[in-house]
């Protein structure tokens, strides 16, 4: 029996080398999720909506003379291509 128990060790250990590494090891999506660029914020109740993805959009939402779009700050700034 005693063996045995080197080899019991070495396939034991296998085994939990191989469920290890059928965990899934890329990030989450909360880490992974884009920044929205654009903010509307409504006049009337205050509250912020930083959804969109580009100043249209977001006026396309806002409500006529209540609602503004304002750049997201908590986003990085954006690159813009150069002009031809």
């Amino acid at each position: 029996m005693r063996l045995f128990r080197p080899l019991f060790g070495a396939l034991l250990a296998a085994l939990a080398l191989t469920a290890l590494a059928a965990v899934d090891a890329t990030p989450a999506a909360a880490q992974t999720a884009t920044c929205r660029p654009w903010c509307i914020f409504y006049g009337r109740s205050g509250a912020a909506n930083c959804s969109f993805v580009s100043f249209e959009q977001c006026k396309w939402t806002a409500a006529e003379n209540t609602d503004i779009c304002m750049p997201n700050g908590q986003c990085p700034p954006q690159s813009t291509p150069p002009r031809r």
